[in-house]
């Protein structure tokens, strides 16, 4: 008897030789037509060698490039939760949503009403893998409906939602491994996301468009030790962000409005 047969109780012994007795019975019939059976299935596996378990937990998800220090290493977790709060959150949801998304996932955009398919297509998004429920009273079976149909959802700040039905949407995105981004949700999330503006630019001296601002955005939750901050961008319209330029000049607070004088 070898080594790894006398670690294995009498039970288990008896048991694996009547299943290799009833394999070699039918090998020998599959011989007669030409067949093979594989015996590597009933190959006794040392009690000490450890066994690789696949992640429960969901796949993982990547994030914005400037977002990056903000999130545990291995970066969001398909079927977690992402709160976010303060400004520019329409933004900063989008860039979330198009790094999540990829290049084969579906992603569904709920409460954002003022938000098109042009948008979308300037953040990033492909239309094409899109869903918009733009309606603010969406009912919970068209919301579960969304997490169980799509890889990322985001919902906005006019999606009104009870606190029950958070929880709820919470327990189907873990189930189906969906994302879930939420502008103020009523509850809590696997991880907290702040924003706020530190300056905006683009005003000269009494002209000029505010073309860009600077926002520190903070993070806490699970996988997160403490809190983390991170300054970023918003340079364009179209909602993509860039990491802080310290050259830049910039109006700290609101901007101020000057008045222009008319020659004349």
């Amino acid at each position: 008897m070898s080594a790894t047969a006398q670690e294995m109780t009498a039970p288990q012994a008896e048991r694996l030789a009547r299943a290799r007795a009833v394999l070699g019975t039918a090998e020998q019939r599959a011989a007669r037509w030409g067949g093979r059976i594989d015996r590597t299935a009933l190959r006794a596996v040392p009690r000490s060698a450890p066994e690789e378990t696949p992640e429960v937990l969901g796949s993982r998800l990547p994030v914005p490039a400037p977002l990056r220090p903000l999130f545990p290493a291995t970066g969001l977790r398909a079927g977690s939760a992402l709160a976010l709060t303060g400004t520019g959150t329409t933004s900063l949801l989008l860039s979330l949503a198009v790094a999540a998304v990829g290049e084969d996932s579906w992603c569904a955009i709920a409460g954002m009403p003022d938000l098109g398919l042009r948008s979308a297509l300037d953040a990033g998004l492909d239309p094409c893998r899109l869903a918009l429920a733009p309606g603010p009273d969406l009912s919970p079976q068209a919301l579960s409906a969304l997490v169980d149909g799509v890889g990322v959802l985001v919902l906005g700040l006019d999606l009104q939602l009870a606190p029950a039905l958070w929880r709820s949407l919470l327990d189907r995105a873990r189930t189906a491994d969906t994302l879930v981004l939420a502008a103020t949700p009523p509850g809590r999330a696997d991880i907290q996301l702040d924003s706020r503006t530190r300056t905006w630019s683009g005003l000269g001296e009494g002209s000029g468009r505010l073309r860009r601002r600077l926002l520190q955005v903070t993070s806490q939750g699970r996988g997160i030790a403490g809190q983390r901050s991170v300054d970023v961008l918003l340079p364009e319209v179209r909602g993509t962000i860039a990491p802080a330029a310290t050259s830049a000049p910039a109006v700290s607070g609101r901007p101020v409005l000057h008045a222009v004088r008319r020659a004349g």
